[in-house]
């Protein structure tokens, strides 16, 4: 399985099982917020089991301003080591967008959300790197048309994944944010004067401090039978993975 993202600037990512994460809009900021987005995709693929599909080189906001003779189109591979950061955590696999397509797309395995037939990439065209806005858009709006695009807020939910499959471990989640909720008088807001809750502590402690009055958004039976999830970047929307949410 994948997912991927796109660059709120025109990137994308993707986790497998295949799985794709992506964010498929400009966003208005600059690196710091795709630094943000491809760390919190990193963490949710890691967390999910699934392979984490990398947008294809392009353009990014503020980056390439230089003459004519400097880079203008951009990867993460040119900031990280991803063989490195693939290697150094087991369960993580991370691959090109090109990889994705000519594995995924070209076999027939990617099917119109709509229709359920098999749907290909615009021209079977599979490397994109270096593609000018109207053809990622082009890219974009397909891979919004074959993968399954929830509309995670972190805003208003905080990301959380059951420890195993199935509906019990689900409803464990929204019971623990029920007591949360009544525990802390319905208002949502943390104790600030508690100390940050151990990363393997119970559940309860960490969703206590980092809850607020947000809602759950779950990685729940839907997505993990599917096999591509797309997270997009839309600014009218208000998605944007522009948070540490998890």
């Amino acid at each position: 399985m994948h997912i991927s993202f796109s660059f709120c600037y025109s990137q994308m990512l993707f986790f497998s099982c295949i799985v794709t994460m992506k964010h498929d809009k400009a966003d208005g900021g600059g690196w710091n917020n795709i630094r943000m987005a491809m760390e919190t995709v990193v963490v949710m693929a890691h967390a999910t089991g699934r392979t984490l599909v990398m947008p294809p080189q392009q353009r990014m906001y503020l980056l390439g301003r230089g003459t004519k003779e400097h880079k203008k189109h951009f990867g993460f591979a040119d900031f990280y080591h991803l063989e490195s950061l693939s290697d150094e955590h087991r369960g993580l696999e991370i691959i090109t967008m090109e990889e994705f397509l000519k594995r995924e797309a070209l076999t027939g395995n990617l099917r119109n959300s709509t229709t359920g037939m098999p749907q290909f990439p615009p021209g079977n065209r599979t490397k994109w790197d270096g593609g000018n806005k109207d053809e990622i858009t082009q890219l974009k709006e397909y891979l919004r048309e074959v993968t399954l695009t929830p509309f995670w807020k972190p805003d208003r939910c905080m990301a959380a994944f059951p420890s195993s499959s199935g509906p019990a471990e689900i409803a464990k989640l929204h019971s623990i944010r029920e007591d949360v909720m009544s525990n802390i008088g319905g208002n949502g807001m943390e104790n600030k004067k508690q100390s940050p809750p151990d990363v393997l502590g119970p559940a309860v402690d960490r969703m206590r401090q980092n809850l607020l009055d947000r809602d759950l958004c779950i990685y729940d039976e839907e997505m993990q039978a599917a096999p591509v999830i797309h997270f997009m970047c839309y600014h009218k929307m208000r998605v944007r993975l522009l948070v540490h949410f998890y």
